[in-house]
C-alpha cells in the first residue's frame, strides 16, 4: 500500500482542502493569535502621560464594557497589559505585547 501523498485525503483520495487553515495571523504574544483581516484597532493600554498607570480611563471603560458583555480575551499570560485589539466583532484582546510592535507586526514586518 503506497503512502499517502502531504495534502491529500487519506480517505478519498483527492485533494485536502487546505485554504481553510487562515495562513494572514497576527503573533500577539505567548503563542497567540489573530486573524489580521479582523483587527480594527490596536490601542496603548496607557495613557502617554502617565506611564505608571495601569490603565488610562477611556482603556479601562473599553476593557471593562468588554468584560460585562462577556467578549474580553485575555492573551497576556498573566504579564502586564501593553496594548488593548479591537475586533470587528466588537471583541478586546488584552496583549503583553507593546501597541507599537503589534502595528509593525500588522503591517507586515513580521520580525518585530
Amino acid at each position: 500500500m503506497a503512502a499517502a501523498e502531504p495534502g491529500a485525503d487519506p480517505a478519498g483520495g483527492r485533494e485536502a482542502n487546505v485554504s481553510a487553515i487562515p495562513t494572514e495571523v497576527l503573533n500577539i504574544g505567548f503563542g497567540n493569535v489573530v486573524l489580521r483581516s479582523r483587527v480594527v484597532a490596536i490601542l496603548s493600554a496607557r495613557s502617554s502621560k502617565d506611564s505608571k498607570a495601569v490603565f488610562s480611563e477611556p482603556m479601562k471603560r473599553l476593557r471593562d464594557d468588554a468584560k460585562e458583555t462577556r467578549r474580553l480575551v485575555d492573551a497576556t499570560c498573566g504579564r502586564r497589559t501593553q496594548a488593548l485589539i479591537v475586533t470587528d466583532s466588537g471583541h478586546v484582546i488584552l496583549s503583553a505585547v507593546q501597541s507599537g510592535t503589534l502595528a509593525q507586526r500588522l503591517g507586515g514586518s513580521e520580525e518585530a
